[in-house]
């Protein structure tokens, strides 16, 4: 848990209105408010440097297929107007935003909350979605503690919110932090890399490589780290996406506002900002 300072603070409250909750732990290191978790109160997830910040294994399942270029995921209709309500596919529970006239085909960012939660990571995101330019995106949100390490639960996402709206098929991405990070990078280097036009590991805990390169998926994915103090992982993560052949800016990994502070919202602000405007090319 880091203590969050109170300009920083400042600079999430004026994106969302509300008082900001720290983006890992809380405010000044306290826990999570109550009810603002999905996960149980007993579970935490390691900072950089504990034991269970090992990498995430190389063989996690396989691809699925390519979706079309330039297409939708046709899905049949699901509701608008939705601010984080909860939603459950095949047992698994998300948080889901929809925006009252989503565009069609719509974006999509797929998120794995750190230990605030997926209730909390839902409130910042919904906050700082009009200042990031992702207020038009669907988002879904899975509790990365509830889910930690299991990449499969947003595969299962991913499917349901493609299956219930139209999701374009060029405008898909991947967003985890702290807690979602191994969940993450199972799921956007190992199960489904060929889904998603951009991916933020964002407040890394451990390191892993895409399973295929950009050549083998049809597309240069974009890449980006968020260290949150964490630079060996940070730095791993990057050398191996850009082996892989993705697009990564300059420098990658993240080195503005935040990038030495593990929870820091301007790190996060920057990963949301992140995915507006890049498409699978």
């Amino acid at each position: 848990m880091v203590r969050i300072g109170v300009a920083a603070l400042l600079v999430l409250a004026a994106c969302s209105g509300d008082q900001a909750q720290g983006l890992d732990g809380g405010v000044d290191g306290s826990s999570d408010a109550p009810g603002s978790s999905d996960a149980p109160a007993t579970k935490d997830a390691a900072g950089p440097g504990d034991a269970s910040t090992t990498d995430a294994p190389a063989d996690v399942g396989t691809q699925s297929g390519v979706p079309p270029f330039g297409g939708s995921s046709n899905g049949s209709g699901g509701a608008t107007n939705v601010n984080g309500a909860t939603e459950t596919a095949s047992s698994i529970t998300y948080r889901l935003i929809v925006p009252a006239s989503p565009a069609k085909p719509c974006p999509l960012l797929v998120v794995f909350s750190g230990t605030e939660g997926g209730a909390t990571m839902t409130n910042n995101l919904i906050g700082v979605g009009p200042s990031t330019g992702t207020d038009g995106f669907i988002r879904a949100v899975l509790d990365g503690v509830v889910y930690n390490g299991d990449g499969a639960a947003g595969a299962t996402v991913l499917d349901d919110v493609r299956a219930k709206y139209d999701v374009d098929n060029d405008r898909t991405y991947l967003l985890s932090e702290s807690a979602g990070t191994t969940a993450g990078l199972q799921l956007g280097f190992h199960l489904r890399e060929s889904y998603f036009a951009a991916y933020w590991v964002n407040d890394v805990n451990a390191s892993d490589a895409p399973a295929e390169t950009a050549a083998q998926i049809g597309f240069a994915p974009w890449g980006q780290v968020g260290p949150g103090g964490d630079f060996t992982d940070a730095s791993t993560i990057v050398s191996a996406m850009k082996t892989a052949g993705y697009q990564l800016p300059n420098p990658a990994p993240y080195a503005g506002a935040g990038a030495g502070t593990h929870g820091d919202p301007n790190q996060f602000i920057a990963a949301v900002s992140f995915f507006p405007g890049k498409k699978r090319n």
